[in-house]
């Protein structure tokens, strides 16, 4: 499980959670605004949150996940990902 405290880090860039045992992430990533990198290959995610939208610094070749996992997000928050790559190449 995540500690509550760790949505508190607005300034948060970076954030390795690969090769743990997370079934579950919580739909407060959101809050972690300034997120640029998030790794989470590697654990028994389902899904991911709809709120990774709202880390506007995100994208998606800084989301490190498996495909299959990255395909359960909605199809408009994909594209926010794509987009944002592609607007900073």
């Amino acid at each position: 499980a995540l500690p509550p405290e760790l949505f508190q880090c607005k300034k948060l860039r970076t954030l390795n959670l690969g090769n743990n045992c997370l079934t579950v992430l919580p739909s407060r990533f959101g809050e972690l605004t300034g997120l640029m990198q998030l790794e989470l290959r590697g654990n028994r995610l389902e899904g991911l949150p709809v709120e990774l939208s709202e880390c506007r610094l995100l994208k998606r070749s800084g989301l490190i996940v498996e495909e299959d996992l990255f395909n359960t997000l909605p199809p408009e928050v994909k594209e926010q990902l794509w987009r944002t790559d592609k607007e900073q190449a």
